[in-house]
Parts: structure tokens; sequence; C-alpha cells
């Protein structure tokens, strides 16, 4: 017989749906979250219950939920920021549907942690550790998990294992972090009119030469371990009459073997310089560094998530490698997944869609899985080695 949590959590499914279109009409690109942080602050001041509710300095939005000494003490994570820049987020409503920039990556997964907080401290839910419920910033491109990071490093003496909660990800349970180094790579010349100093360097000439010379270096989608690399922002020059006198572009070196990483950078350093010569400088900013890490499947933490999916006979799930917030605390040492509340398709384009009908299990598979794992004894989780 279902408990008066699950049957809350059943009865929150609405909500949630709700709450998912308030959030994701609540503008938050990275580095602007405070709006939208500040509706998840007001929305768990409403909840009540907390022995700690706060926004720190970086608008992240922590509330801390005390519970039984000897259980697992759990940090939840559910980005606010979208990628985003600007202020348009409407979502359109259809059979089973919502589409929205953002409206799964992470609306969905805010409003869900909202849910699951008001259905726990509703029905007063014992026999679990503490539980930090935290909707944090800078998960996205250059927020580089500032958000997570600041959270691992406040909370670190707090609890003992951490689950990030992307809307997306229902069928999915992160078990590897994909390892990425960000680089800004620029170009500066002299400059000059187009006409009157023809001749002169031209900067986004320039660095287009160092990107076309990364081409013979792009791994092969198909090889194992699975290592990528993309140039995913380029801007420079001043005018369609002037020789541009600087060029930037953005790259992004991504595996799920750290090494590979290390290795990659060398060699685009190297062929870059070729490229370009002595004709300029080519100067790399680092601008995103995210470690990778790993958890069994056979962890104890693992096992919970599988453990709620059986109970609602929700499919076995895939074991993937992802860049999430779970990044910042593997990276740390903590036993780390990530899991999601339904299906959708098109996330980081203004065409990003959900399917709303399997947000009827997310939800009890969310809140099952947190308690499932705020259940275990301290003593399943110790710290591993940090990784960098």
């Amino acid at each position: 017989m279902p408990t008066a949590f699950e049957r809350a959590l059943e009865r929150a499914v609405p909500g949630v749906i709700e709450e998912t279109v308030r959030v994701c009409e609540i503008p938050a690109p990275t580095f602007r979250e405070r709006t939208r942080g500040r509706y998840v602050y007001e929305r768990l001041e409403a909840i009540g219950g907390w022995s700690h509710l706060e926004m720190d300095g970086l608008s992240n939005v922590v509330a801390v939920r005390k519970g039984e000494a000897g259980h697992a003490r759990l940090l939840l994570c559910a980005h606010l920021d979208t990628v985003f820049p600007d202020e348009a987020t409407p979502v359109v409503r259809s059979r089973d549907k919502l589409t929205g920039r953002g409206v799964g990556d992470n609306s969905l997964g805010v409003a869900a942690m909202l849910g699951v907080a008001e259905a726990m401290q509703a029905t007063a839910v014992r026999g679990v550790g503490d539980i930090i419920f935290a909707a944090n910033v800078g998960e996205e491109g250059r927020g580089d998990l500032r958000g997570a990071r600041r959270l691992v490093k406040d909370y670190a003496r707090d609890f003992d294992a951490m689950i990030a909660i992307e809307g997306h990800a229902l069928n999915r349970i992160q078990t590897q972090a994909v390892a990425s180094l960000r680089y800004e790579v620029s170009v500066e010349t002299e400059g000059g009119h187009s006409w009157g100093a023809y001749g002169r360097k031209n900067a986004i000439a320039l660095l287009a030469r160092a990107i076309v010379a990364l081409e013979p270096l792009m791994p092969d989608p198909k090889a194992t371990p699975k290592t990528t690399m993309n140039v995913g922002v380029i801007r420079g020059g001043r005018s369609v009459n002037t020789i541009a006198p600087d060029a930037v572009f953005e790259l992004d070196i991504r595996s799920v073997e750290p090494a590979n990483v290390d290795v990659l950078l060398r060699e685009v350093r190297l062929a870059m310089r070729r490229a370009v010569g002595d004709e300029a400088e080519v100067r790399m900013k680092r601008i995103g560094a995210r470690p990778g890490g790993s958890v069994s499947v056979e962890s104890p933490l693992v096992q919970a998530m599988i453990g709620a999916r059986k109970a609602l006979g929700l499919p076995a799930p895939e074991f993937y490698a992802g860049s999430t917030d779970a990044n910042a605390a593997l990276g740390a040492g903590f036993a780390t997944t990530c899991i999601g509340v339904t299906t959708g398709g098109e996330a980081h384009t203004p065409r990003e869609w959900i399917s709303t009908a399997p947000i009827r299990q997310g939800v009890p598979f969310l809140g099952r899985a947190i308690v499932a794992a705020a259940r275990l004894p301290r003593a399943s989780f110790r710290r591993g080695k940090r990784r960098e």
C-alpha cells in the first residue's frame, strides 16, 4: 500500500507541470539567475519547516531539512540557469507536451524538486538523513558549475552523497562525469582601413587558419573512450571596411577519459601555432574545466535509484556519461548521480520540448529515489579521491 508520502507525490504531478511553466517563464540566463532564484526562495519559504533557508552570494538557493542521525545525508541540486541569453521564455502548451526555452533543461528539474520538497514536508517523512534542497546557478556554458562547486565546498561536511536533477533524463542514470576543458582562443593584429591599410594582417583570417588546423584532430565519433572537440562561438572584427584587429573563438574538448583531454589539448596548441606561424600570437585563456569521475552501478546510491524505478515499473535505465552538476561532486570524491523526470528533445534550442505524460511517473520516481538514498546508512558512503 502506498505511503502518505507516495500518495502526496502522485497528487503533486499537476502542480509540478504548472510550476514548470511558471519557472520557465522567468528568464534565467547564466550569471543572471537571481530573479528565478528569488521565486524559488519564496516557494521554499512558503513550504516552510526548514532548519536553514538562504540565498547565497551567487544566488544559489538552499533549504536544509534536518533528518535522523545515522542515515545518509543528501545534497540535491537542480540548476536554475538556461543557455539562452535573452528574455524571451514563453511556454507553448499542446496535448501532452510543453515547448519552451529551457523547459526541460532545467525548469522541470527545479519544479519537480519543489514538488518533492513540499510533499516531504507535508507528510513529515521519517527515517531519513538530512536533505539539502538546492536550486543552483552556473551549470550551463561559462557558468562552469560555479553554483554546484560552491555548494560542494560550503556543505562538504554536511552531506554524504549528491543527486543532480535534470528534467529530460527520466530513463537515464549518470554513472560517469565527462571531463572537459574550455578555452577562449584569440588573435590580435594592427588592423586598419580596408582600403588605406590594405595588406596588413587580418585577425579573422589568421584565426580561421587556426580553426581549420583543428579539423584533422577531430576525434572519431565512433572511437572509445568517447572524446569530442567543438568550436562553439566565433566573434571579432569592427566593420565590413575594417581589417579585423581581433578575433576570438571558444573551444570545448571533452572525454570520458580525462587523460585524452590533456593529450588533445597539447595537439591543438601545436597545430594552431603551426597554422598561424610568426604572423601573430595565438592566445589561449581557460574559461572552463569540469572534472571527470565515476560511480559504480553497484554502489548503494545507484542501486537506490534502480530500486525506486523498479517499484514504479519503469524500464531498465541507460547508464550514461554526462556533463552535469554531478561533475562537481564526483570530482570532489562524493558518490553522485544525475536523474530526471520526463522525456523530451531539442535541448538548448528554441524548440526544446518535454512530454508531460511521463511526469506522472517521473515525480514519484524522483521522490522515492531521494527517500531511498536518504534511508541508507551513512556508513554506506566513503568519500573517494578528489579528481582534477
